[in-house]
């Protein structure tokens, strides 16, 4: 039987923490004394939210209740597009974000060719092109189309690069600028080369299902502003039998 994966509503966030979990065994030689660590189960992501209770509209709290009641029950689950780890404003005033348009006639795909070649159509503002490169000991992505002379990436910014028909993404692992041509060598945490040249996007969310540690409860004050704080840890489908149903009560 599946379980509900429902969407997260539309909090005015406050405040933002997201970290990666490693869990790890260690052990000792009885012989020799060396120690020794491996991993004990999957890496997953943790993440708190604080949400308002007030909120633009005046919603905060009641969406806080109808996620309650939504669950019922069940696995408080939910998919979040989850901000980085850097400073809410690291990217004010500049959207490096792609998406491949898909472009079809009744259902069927169709292909932009210049010369033979397939063209692949982004919605963003810069229209960045990424190609495959080594930088030392990393792999990385040389990037085109970027705004002149400024920092374009920075660590734990996600970063990927499309086709028509496929994808692949990565972390930045440390800051990039381009150069005066609008060009940056932007190195990753990717463990293997990238084997597409394509769409590059730069900033975008991840979408993570994370399960809430309990529902927060905020006493609502006359005269000030309150808020809720929530507590997640990263769920996968393999982990509940059936798998996940996206259910989104909020459009």
């Amino acid at each position: 039987m599946t379980v509900n994966v429902i969407a997260w509503p539309p909090f005015q966030i406050t405040g933002w923490e997201i970290a990666d979990l490693f869990p790890q065994s260690r052990s000792v030689g009885l012989i020799e004394g060396r120690s020794r660590t491996s991993s004990a189960q999957r890496p997953r992501r943790v993440a708190t939210a604080n949400v308002a209770g007030i909120g633009v509209n005046l919603d905060g709290a009641g969406y806080v209740r109808m996620l309650n009641k939504q669950w019922a029950g069940a696995p408080n689950l939910t998919r979040i597009p989850s901000m980085s780890s850097l400073w809410h404003l690291s990217r004010a005033g500049q959207d490096l974000t792609n998406t491949v348009l898909q472009w079809t006639d009744a259902g069927t795909d169709l292909l932009w060719t210049d010369g033979g070649v397939d063209l692949t159509w982004g919605d963003g503002a810069y229209a960045l092109s990424g190609t495959p490169v080594s930088d030392g000991d990393w792999w990385a992505l040389t990037v085109s189309g970027l705004p002149p002379s400024q920092i374009i990436a920075r660590p734990s910014e996600l970063i990927s690069v499309s086709t028509n028909d496929a994808k692949e993404e990565a972390f930045v692992l440390t800051t990039a600028r381009a150069n005066a041509a609008g060009v940056a060598t932007i190195r990753t945490d990717k463990a293997t080369a990238f084997t597409l040249t394509g769409l590059v996007s730069i900033g975008q969310k991840e979408n993570i299902v994370f399960e809430a540690q309990g529902v927060p409860r905020a006493v609502q004050v006359v005269s000030a502003s309150y808020g809720f704080q929530w507590d997640f840890r990263e769920v996968f489908a393999d982990e509940y039998e059936g798998g996940f149903a996206e259910v989104n009560p909020w459009l």
